[in-house]
């Protein structure tokens, strides 16, 4: 009897705790229904039903109907979704999955142990965990349950076990890692749509289908609001086929995944809603704004890439140029590397240069130190101008200059040539930057600029969107960068001494500088304003600017090289009022030249060379394909013969045309050269004021000056004037003279020479008529008397009559005599007699 009383006090005290919990969490949850009371399960024990009923009087204040739950009731089964388990997934580029374990089995297991539900054994209605579906795209999972309950009281039950189910997940404060949001759970009203479309993503807009009569917005707010805050429903407006729908748009993207997951298949009022995802039309307003109102757009755009350039790539370039000027990363600047070249490299190499080549080292000439003297000189003053090195081609300028630069220790040498022989304009680019160090360089936004505004400006209609990069533009930046840099590397004072000289009038002059001009940098332009070069005037335009800048400015001295005497004039429009620095190199001397050929000849003395190296000359450009020759098996006569028949066929071309459409292009004319080359073959230099004033110039040396860019002609200067004029080079005097000694080819000319002669004594005549002419209109028709002075012929006017017909008869002379030798011409021509 003990025992019962026991058991049965045993089974009153865990009814009440039961029943105290079941009372608080549905007095929580704002139950309104006293008037009914769930029964538990108390697993058949006989005692149950009257020991509830003498539960606290409290607890049946609150419900008298006792919750019983039997072996008899049936099962149900349920579906939950539970939100934030994982990141959601935006799109193929979103990579925050792969830092999530997925595992199903971990899922479960973490079920189990009650992170998100509670334990199986304190949930009401025997819950049971069934299975779990992960659904990784949409950032949450199902979990399938089990129950039993009275079916009239499953609503009931449902909503109880949700209830344990959230005050689980707020007791537990589950927050995850990858969005600091709890996790919630919702109980799935319709049947859920599980689909794996790789394309298809979650999206805060839900397109509602109606399968059946449309619902109102008030009955959609109410069934949706429950998953998260909505922003706008709307209906669609009236459509003559079917499905009708509705979209609604959430202020979450997670709230949206939600909703569709629980209320898909959902039957409300015998309309069933088939829910989908929405994306949202991708209209870009900023690229829609910036196509609208390009006047404002590229100038805001280029403003962008201008700042974000000064940044972030001007500083980084300006740190290479530098490097490069100062040879920062280059190991044959430092000291061990110097002694290992004097003591190991250059004792091994030295016979083997010598015994290869000896005119390559032309620099170190005898003859030069006068040159090389002034130039050194010029290098150790302050920057005040121009230095210019002229020589004709093949004298060895670029060594010239190296060797006096050698031991400078900030230079930077720009070769043209190279840069020029560039197929394309990012190559062009490219070998620029490459030759002054500037890096990074982005010569391929040259091309997809132009593309990016041939595709714009047929998109919008306009002719161009101001997008389209040039070289001219790339080669700016590039010498600009350049100019920054030299700037930096200057001595502080000599910038500051140049500034104060135009600013500061008033200042005190420096008397004694304060710093080394050894310490100045030095630019050498080689190859400057080469032949053939009209494609690429702008790299001459930008050189010739930065130049001017870098002297004016005191920053660095900047030393032409080139074989063309028309840089002057060109340079003298970028510093005009500024008087230049000449440094002219010649040829070699005869006694030099034979000497060089000997030494690089087996089997030849000097004084059979002699004769030919004096035809020759000394360009040594021809020196050492004279010498080839001789190598290959050739005598010195053959080899001179080859050279001057060479020589012969360049002439041809370039002074008088292959052909009379050539001859059109050529800036002179076929009688003007050959009036130089005659007066040439028969003297070593011609006056160049008795050319240039000959009835063939007629007192214009625009045709002299481009004889003399074209290399046929060299002029000498005196005392900064063109006092002489020579041939381009020496081998040239012996092909002139072959040429003149065509005797076909000279008739030719003769004859185009005394035809231009005829028409010029005849133009003299005509004018003399024409002023004759005029004179005897002052006479009256009938009297032949003067009109004016009392009709006597004024003395004045006598003796220039007397003048003009003296002129005629003179200018009549030299016609019928030209007459004459245009006749013979003609006819020895024709016959081919001459």
């Amino acid at each position: 009897m003990f025992n019962v009383l026991k058991t049965q006090s045993s089974i009153r005290n865990n009814l009440i705790i039961r029943n105290n919990a079941y009372i608080t969490s549905r007095l929580s949850f704002k139950w309104l229904n006293y008037s009914r009371v769930n029964t538990f399960s108390t697993h058949n024990n006989p005692l149950c039903a009257s020991e509830v009923g003498s539960i606290s009087p409290e607890v049946g204040s609150i419900s008298s109907e006792v919750r019983s739950i039997s072996t008899d009731s049936p099962l149900h089964h349920g579906k939950f979704y539970f939100d934030n388990i994982y990141p959601i997934k935006i799109g193929s580029f979103d990579i925050r999955h792969r830092f999530v374990r997925s595992n199903r089995s971990i899922l479960e297991y973490k079920i189990k142990s009650g992170k998100w539900i509670p334990q199986e054994s304190t949930m009401p209605y025997e819950f049971k965990v069934e299975s779990i579906e992960p659904r990784k795209k949409e950032g949450g999972m199902f979990v399938n349950f089990s129950f039993r309950a009275d079916p009239k009281l499953k609503e009931s039950a449902l909503e109880e076990i949700e209830n344990h189910i959230k005050e689980h997940l707020t007791e537990n404060k589950l927050v995850p890692w990858f969005n600091f949001q709890p996790n919630k759970a919702y109980i799935v009203e319709g049947e859920p749509f599980i689909e794996d479309l790789v394309q298809r993503y979650p999206a805060s807009r839900l397109r509602v289908e109606f399968k059946g009569p449309d619902i109102q917005i008030e009955s959609l707010f109410y069934t949706f609001r429950k998953y998260g805050l909505i922003r706008d429903i709307t209906l669609q407006e009236s459509a003559k086929e079917p499905p009708r729908f509705a979209m609604i748009i959430y202020s979450s993207m997670r709230s949206a995944a939600s909703a569709r997951n629980c209320v898909h298949g959902k039957i409300i009022n015998s309309t069933k809603l088939n829910i989908f995802y929405e994306q949202p039309l991708k209209s870009n307003l900023i690229y829609n704004w910036m196509v609208a109102h390009p006047r404002i757009s590229v100038p805001l755009i280029a403003a962008i890439v201008a700042g974000v350039s000064y940044i972030i790539f001007d500083p980084i370039r300006v740190f290479f140029i530098e490097s490069k000027i100062t040879q920062r990363f280059n190991p044959q600047e430092y000291r061990i590397y110097q002694w290992l070249k004097r003591q190991a490299f250059e004792r091994i190499l030295y016979w083997n240069k010598l015994s290869y080549d000896p005119l390559a080292d032309i620099s170190t000439w005898k003859e030069r130190e006068q040159e090389e003297q002034k130039l050194r000189n010029w290098l150790k003053e302050p920057p005040e101008t121009f230095i210019i090195l002229m020589g004709p081609p093949g004298t060895g300028k670029s060594r010239f200059i190296e060797k006096v630069t050698q031991d400078k220790k900030n230079k930077i040498v720009i070769k043209c040539d190279e840069i020029l022989n560039s197929h394309t304009e990012n190559e062009f680019i490219l070998k620029l930057a490459k030759q002054v160090g500037y890096f990074p360089v982005f010569s391929i936004f040259i091309s997809m600029s132009n593309l990016i505004d041939g595709l714009a400006s047929a998109m919008i209609g306009n002719k161009t969107l101001g997008f389209t990069s040039s070289s001219d533009s790339e080669i700016k930046k590039i010498l600009d960068a350049l100019a920054i840099a030299l700037h930096d590397l200057a001595p502080p004072n000599s910038v500051t001494r140049k500034h104060q000289k135009k600013s500061n009038k008033s200042a005190e002059p420096q008397f004694i500088e304060s710093y080394d001009p050894a310490d100045i940098p030095i630019v050498v332009i080689d190859s400057f304003m080469t032949k053939d070069t009209t494609e690429r005037d702008e790299i001459w335009n930008h050189l010739a600017k930065l130049a001017s800048l870098l002297v004016d400015n005191g920053v660095a001295h900047v030393v032409f090289v080139s074989s063309n005497v028309g840089i002057v004039k060109s340079l003298s429009k970028v510093f005009p009022n500024r008087t230049f620095n000449y440094c002219n190199l010649t040829d070699a001397p005869t006694e030099r030249a034979v000497n060089l050929v000997n030494m690089n000849v087996d089997g030849y003395n000097i004084e059979e060379l002699e004769e030919q190296v004096k035809i020759l000359g000394g360009r040594v450009t021809d020196l050492r394909v004279f010498i080839n020759k001789i190598r290959s098996g050739q005598t010195p006569q053959d080899a001179l013969n080859d050279l001057i028949t060479k020589a012969n066929i360049e002439i041809r071309k370039i002074g008088f045309g292959d052909d009379t459409d050539d001859a059109k292009t050529i800036p002179w004319k076929g009688i003007q050269f050959w009036k130089v080359m005659k007066e040439l073959v028969q003297n070593d230099h011609v006056s160049y004021d008795a050319i240039k004033f000959s009835p063939f110039f007629n007192g214009d040396d625009t045709a002299i000056r481009a004889m003399e860019e074209a290399e046929l002609i060299t002029i000498l200067q005196l005392s900064g004037r063109p006092d002489q004029i020579q041939p381009g080079k020496p081998l040239y005097k012996a092909a002139f003279a072959q040429i003149r000694s065509d005797t076909l080819f000279a008739a030719i000319m003769e004859l185009q020479t005394a035809q231009f002669m005829l028409s010029f004594e005849t133009a003299k005549i005509t004018k003399c008529e024409e002023e004759l002419e005029k004179l005897g209109h002052l006479f009256v028709k009938q009297e032949g008397k003067w009109l004016l002075g009392g009709g006597h012929v004024p003395a004045s006017v006598d003796e220039r009559v007397k003048f003009l017909l003296a002129r005629m008869q003179k200018h009549h002379s030299s016609a019928e005599k030209w007459q004459t030798e245009v006749d013979r011409l003609k006819k020895a021509v024709i016959s081919g007699s001459v």
